[in-house]
């Protein structure tokens, strides 16, 4: 049958029509000779936010707009997390459409309806503590339930639509989702009208089905509820699938997902801070890293932004997953980083490339050696070292040769800084604070590593360069990283402080930003200043800690009314002037440890409350990014880790090391108890945390255990699930 193009659109009725298609907005007021991308492909238009799902098969996000201009409320995004992209290049985006034939369609008494921003609401709930995304929302009398959720091994997405008639009269109700494929990828196109299935082949393969009873038009699946009567609900489900034939799905079935979807997400830390955000925040950015990181264990460094990995954006998500019982996330990271981000001599890759000795970030061998630890001392399982003990030995080593160290302080230097400035931005030979702050603590967890293998040689080594690191970086008479009783950024290789970054050629820079235009374009302060207060390398509470941190206030609402911290002295931006989650997580761990709970309580509502924060996902800033040259704005996986890390680390206060288990919890003020579960090497341990400053105590299974000490608890792995109850200050 051959439909001519007019022909085919009459074929889909008026009202479906009119839902599918673009509304009239700006771009109807261009030259008639000119089309634009849809706006949907842009990814940090103020007020948009993604709900991401995901299980390493497949990554999808929900995208909710507050208006047509914004983009398509509800659309959805779909992708796999082995294959980096921008947010035009997923598999759902159509270029004239945006992601407008990705959204459910009502179709009631023959008018067509989908979520509207001002008549939806979209939050995040977890039945069964399975990461599920709900969309609310009515067409006429008729609400509308829509959840979304991918199974836990399976690379689908399932969507169960309900729709009950709040009305009085009964109502004629279809329902219909289309699958229009993104044209890069996807260049065949199979219609199954016997078992209504839509296939799109290419360079991956979709399909689209429903458990339902329905029928398949041209891109299009319907699904006919007939009459629905006042007060009567009814349902139908929806199934997308990623290189996942119909027919293998339903041999597993969907009852059997379900069972082991709930069976992976119960066996996953959770916990009440009796706060809802707070409980938002950790759940959200537990499911955020499922759905970024690949089977394999591949991270794109900014989802739609860098298409690129980093060693030190994946050693943080690999520690925090451990912290999570995600130790299946944990062991694919390592294990491709060992085996493709790391070469021979024990160099690390950052934008997936290998740099010269003068720009290599050094910070990330210690931060890999971090990551190593925390998954075998969490996961109780060392096969990861023993696999790759040659190659870890030579992470170690690296940092400790020409022409990074200087052999009289053992401090580490070259000329690229944390946030990757470089000498074309007046960045000079020096010693960088976070490249010492990280192989501190990286060189002594190696140390301990190396004791495990019996190495007890190189144990030694590692030990003496980190204490010899830990001593000058805050001693060394003509090196340390301090200055005038505060951490400073960088100091230079004839003992200067580099006080201003000054470019070579400053036309050479990002039009408009400040590095470009600006006479004097400070380094300090810098966010970062802060790592060897949250990772307690100096004691958090003493005066150096202090007077850092008063410091680091200039970074706040810098020069913007939104809140947040700027990741270091916005005189010297070359791309990103604003506030970061990320930088502002960093600087919450160091004040919580520091025990400042007013500053701490201002960046997580700050996190709560800003653009991403009701998804539970963040872009990487706020603020103008002038694009080209810069990629555009995506969500950082990172920031999920350090929220993990905050939570488990921080506040519950889950320390395991090699042979014994600390807890030390650290409510925040106002906090009255914390209750969950957490899974240290198999077993789950469910924490009760209550303030009790007048009867501090600690009881395994109800038996009462030696008297806290500082607020911790220090005892042997378990050997089976328990419950632990502190009573602390």
């Amino acid at each position: 049958m051959t439909i001519e193009r007019r022909e085919f659109l009459k074929l889909l009725g008026a009202g479906t029509v009119a839902a599918a298609l673009p509304e009239r907005g700006a771009a109807e007021n261009l030259p008639a000779d000119k089309q634009e991308i849809h706006q949907d492909y842009q990814s940090n238009i103020p007020g948009t936010e993604y709900f991401f799902l995901g299980n390493g098969l497949i990554m999808a996000a929900l995208q909710t707009s507050p208006d047509e201009a914004a983009g398509t409320h509800c659309g959805l995004l779909l992708m796999s997390p082995e294959h980096f992209g921008r947010k035009s290049n997923t598999y759902l985006f159509h270029p004239e459409r945006g992601l407008r034939n990705t959204r459910f369609i009502a179709i009631v008494d023959g008018t067509a309806y989908t979520a509207e921003f001002t008549k939806s609401q979209v939050r995040r709930e977890y039945p069964g503590s399975v990461p599920t995304v709900v969309i609310e929302w009515t067409a006429g009398e008729l609400k509308i339930r829509e959840e979304l959720m991918c199974p836990a091994g399976d690379p689908a997405i399932i969507r169960t639509v309900t729709l009950e008639n709040a009305g009085t009269r009964a109502l004629d109700v279809a329902g219909r989702l289309y699958l229009y494929p993104n044209l890069g990828y996807f260049d065949e196109y199979h219609v199954d009208y016997g078992n209504p299935t839509l296939t799109a082949r290419g360079y991956q393969t979709l399909e689209l089905f429903s458990t339902s009873t329905g029928t398949a038009g041209d891109r299009f699946l319907s699904i006919d509820l007939g009459k629905i009567l006042p007060n009567e609900k009814k349902s139908a489900t929806f199934i997308l699938t990623l290189n996942y034939p119909r027919s293998e799905f339903e041999s597993k079935g969907l009852p059997h997902m379900m069972e082991e979807t709930r069976n992976y997400w119960s066996s996953k830390a959770s916990f009440n801070f009796n706060d809802q955000a707070l409980n938002q925040l950790l759940l959200a950015s537990i499911a955020g890293i499922r759905s970024a990181v690949a089977i394999s264990g591949k991270m794109d460094g900014s989802i739609w932004q860098y298409n690129m990995e980093w060693v030190r954006d994946q050693s943080m998500v690999a520690a925090a997953a451990a912290m999570t019982g995600q130790t299946e996330i944990s062991a694919a990271i390592l294990k491709r980083i060992l085996t493709h981000s790391v070469n021979k001599d024990g160099k690390t890759v950052d934008a997936s490339r290998h740099r010269t000795p003068e720009t290599i970030e050094l910070d990330q061998n210690g931060e890999l050696l971090h990551a190593i630890h925390a998954n075998w001392v969490w996961s109780g399982d060392d096969s990861i070292v023993k696999l790759y003990w040659e190659k870890i030995k030579n992470v170690a080593d690296y940092v400790l040769q020409p022409p990074f160290l200087d052999p009289e302080s053992g401090l580490l230097k070259n000329t690229r800084e944390y946030w990757e400035r470089d000498a074309s931005m007046g960045v000079k030979e020096g010693f960088e604070l976070v490249y010492q702050a990280w192989n501190i603590l990286g060189l002594e967890k190696a140390s301990r590593i190396a004791r495990h293998m019996n190495e007890n040689q190189l144990a030694e080594k590692w030990l003496k360069a980190s204490q010899l690191m830990r001593q000058s970086f805050t001693h060394h008479a003509k090196f340390s990283l301090v200055d005038g009783g505060r951490f400073i950024k960088r100091r230079l290789t004839n003992g200067e402080v580099q006080r201003t970054l000054e470019p070579p050629n400053r036309k050479a820079m990002p039009l408009g930003m400040p590095l470009s235009t600006e006479k004097a374009c400070f380094c300090d302060p810098d966010s970062a200043s802060t790592l060897p207060i949250m990772l307690e390398i100096v004691d958090p509470t003493g005066p150096l800690a202090k007077k850092t941190l008063e410091s680091i206030e200039e970074l706040w609402n810098q020069r913007w009314d939104i809140g947040g911290y700027a990741r270091y002295n916005v005189s010297s931006e070359p791309d990103s002037p604003g506030p970061w989650p990320l930088a502002t997580m960093l600087i919450a761990r160091a004040y919580h440890e520091a025990g400042d709970h007013d500053k701490v309580r201002r960046a997580i509502e700050w996190i709560s409350n800003v653009q991403g924060g009701k998804a539970g996902s963040w872009l990487e800033f706020f603020g103008h990014r002038p694009v080209p040259p810069l990629p555009p704005v995506g969500v950082l996986a990172w920031t999920w880790a350090e929220i993990i890390t905050f939570f488990m680390h921080h506040v519950v206060g889950i320390r395991p090391s090699e042979d014994k288990l600390i807890i030390r919890p650290k409510l925040l003020a106002g906090m009255k108890f914390i209750e969950g579960d957490s899974i240290v090497r198999g077993r789950k341990l469910h924490i009760i945390v209550r303030t009790d400053p007048d009867n501090q105590f600690a009881k395994i299974d109800g038996l009462e255990q030696s008297p806290l000490k500082n607020g911790a608890i220090e005892l042997e792995f378990p050997k089976k699930d328990i419950i632990l109850e502190i009573h602390t200050a």
